[in-house]
């Protein structure tokens, strides 16, 4: 957590190797940085992002199907029925009918678009879920839906989500463990709890108090 500017979304693309980055990223045992862009792609598939805007991360000319089947085919899934069926699970386990797969972006909520790009994202089965910001764009009805959809999924398929947010109400309500960057350093880092309640640099006292005023140790 961090308020914008502060290095996160970075921090999350350099761990994807998205961009170039210095130092280890430990993921299932393997130093990714050591690792040619070529050896990289067997550990994609189990590496998705849920980016902020669910609208701009979904292509308008595709149909939802097809964005949703985009990362099978990269990663070598060519049988059509099994695709059909993978699409159809994606599409039930994030709340929505499967006979939307033959629709397009523009005809859906930005809470819809955002469990579509959910969808994306968990159609490979991957280990981890970037989300970058998932609910900002949504409004607080949306956002606690989405975070409850986010908690049974990670319950259902045991799943670890890197995810990023300013809003602390938010990291509270899903966040295990806290990392607190500011101007791209790591200030603070630790349980949510212990952090929430007993925060030990300044910035994440700051940050608290901006965000619960008073209250800026919330009862859990």
């Amino acid at each position: 957590m961090g308020e914008s500017g502060s290095g996160k979304t970075t921090l999350a693309l350099a761990i994807l190797r998205l961009i170039r980055s210095d130092g280890r990223i430990n993921f299932v045992g393997q130093d990714l940085n050591k690792l040619a862009q070529k050896a990289i792609r067997p550990y994609r598939k189990q590496m998705q992002i849920v980016f902020q805007d669910p609208f701009g991360s979904l292509s308008p000319r595709m149909l939802i199907g097809e964005s949703i089947a985009e990362g099978l085919e990269v990663h070598g899934i060519t049988d059509k029925a099994d695709i059909e069926q993978r699409i159809c699970q994606a599409l039930e386990d994030v709340g929505l009918p499967t006979t939307i797969r033959n629709r397009y972006p523009h005809e859906f909520s930005g809470g819809q678009r955002q469990r579509i790009a959910i969808a994306r994202a968990l159609v490979l089965k991957p280990e981890l879920i970037v989300l970058d910001e998932p609910t900002s764009a949504l409004d607080r009805t949306v956002q606690k839906q989405i975070i409850e959809l986010l908690r049974d999924l990670q319950a259902r398929y045991q799943l670890s989500y890197l995810f990023i947010s300013h809003d602390l109400a938010v990291i509270r309500a899903l966040s295990h463990r806290l990392l607190v960057m500011k101007d791209g350093v790591a200030v603070e880092q630790g349980d949510a709890d212990s952090i929430f309640q007993d925060p030990q640099h300044p910035y994440t006292k700051e940050l608290l108090l901006a965000a619960f005023g008073d209250t800026a140790r919330p009862c859990a």
